[in-house]
């Protein structure tokens, strides 16, 4: 069981220091709206993840086939795309009744971020990809001795992506929390033109592909 946790945390250490498009949302929610709408985003990332994790605990040879398929990979990448590029353009533009509001928690409801989290994870094809991969190796390399490997495996590369994504939003609400007035909102455009450029640079290789 050592084994298999230890493998487990480096593959979700790993996994979770890598900047994607969720790290810059993360940034963008965190500043604009406050570090408990940063942790329910990473929570909904964390749910989807877990999801994901129990598919391909349960059937990996199936959804691994499935994820695999470019028409699945180009359309859920559609609809990732386009989410990234709204999430971009909300953070640039927003609307006027929220721009007084950077940094403030209570004007808005954190149900929403657990839910960009989710869709936002869920829609990214490499996500599909890692967590239906890594059971696979898991499974693979799993002793026939030990039938609860696995799921000590996924279970330890879970929590530490949970963990990192956390120090994350932490980081960044103590780094706003020193800034200057005015900076976090223009961390936050920046944020949101790097979602823009994300998304647009998906879309493309998507359409031209």
């Amino acid at each position: 069981m050592t084994e298999a946790i230890l493998k487990g945390a480096f593959a979700g250490i790993a996994y979770g220091l890598l900047l994607g498009p969720l790290f810059f949302l993360g940034l963008e929610v965190t500043l604009r709206k406050g570090i408990r709408n940063g942790l329910a985003l990473a929570a909904g990332a964390f749910v989807s993840d877990a999801a994901l994790a129990a598919g391909g605990w349960w059937s990996a040879a199936r959804l691994l086939s499935l994820a695999n398929q470019e028409t699945f990979q180009d359309s859920l990448g559609l609809v990732g795309a386009l989410l990234i590029i709204g999430f971009g353009v909300s953070a640039v533009w927003p609307r006027r009744e929220k721009a007084n509001t950077i940094l403030a928690e209570g004007a808005f409801k954190r149900r929403y971020s657990f839910l960009k989290g989710f869709v936002l994870n869920t829609a990214n094809p490499s996500n599909w990809l890692f967590w239906i991969g890594l059971a696979t190796a898991a499974g693979a390399q799993a002793p026939p001795t030990v039938p609860q490997y696995t799921l000590f495996f996924l279970a330890a590369a879970l929590l530490l992506v949970l963990a990192t994504d956390v120090a994350k939003v932490l980081l960044a609400g103590q780094i706003g929390a020193r800034l200057r007035p005015g900076v976090p909102g223009k961390i936050v455009r920046v944020a949101g033109i790097v979602l823009m450029a994300v998304g647009l640079s998906l879309l493309l290789r998507i359409v031209f592909a």
